[in-house]
């Protein structure tokens, strides 16, 4: 089942970088379009591959120990202590990352069900740019829960293994 977990963060961050390489291709497609005095606005586009990639690489970060933790409190304790600090806060960061990807998810799909379009040049349906940002919620929250599981299950969490220790 970890195999899976860590095929579905790694094809999160693939994807996320996928977007961040789109924005980059969507604005060298606008710098050629202008020289040849084409008008083509690409910012749109552009803001929703930045939003994909923010939260599709969110999971990924997290279980490779990208993220910035607050570690100051736990590193003094040891032991059960150092467990219970760590569950706590693998507790409350799923609490909110699910609450938002329930948010996110409801407002995703009553942007569909009312057929909202983006307000820029291109019309483009709400709910698709916003499916991303639902999906790296969800699999944000999913890896939290393995992670605290793994912590309470005794072992190490994977953001503790891939971290550097100097860091902390």
């Amino acid at each position: 089942m970890r195999k899976l977990l860590n095929l579905l963060y790694l094809v999160c961050g693939y994807l996320a970088a996928g977007f961040l390489a789109l924005i980059a291709v969507v604005t060298l497609y606008q710098i050629v379009a202008r020289q040849l005095r084409i008008p083509v606005e690409t910012t749109e586009v552009a803001g929703f591959c930045l939003a994909a990639s923010t939260f599709l690489g969110l999971a990924y970060t997290f279980v490779n120990g990208g993220h910035v933790r607050i570690s100051l409190v736990a590193q003094f304790v040891g032991g059960t202590a150092h467990r219970v600090v760590e569950l706590w806060c693998c507790a409350v960061g799923a609490l909110i990352s699910g609450y938002a990807a329930w948010q996110m998810t409801l407002y995703t799909l009553q942007s569909y069900d009312y057929g909202d379009l983006s307000p820029g040049l291109v019309a483009m349906p709400l709910w698709i740019p916003q499916s991303g940002v639902a999906f790296g919620l969800a699999v944000l929250t999913l890896a939290i829960a393995e992670q605290a599981t793994l912590v309470l299950t005794g072992r190490r969490a994977g953001y503790e293994d891939n971290v550097d220790s100097t860091a902390e």
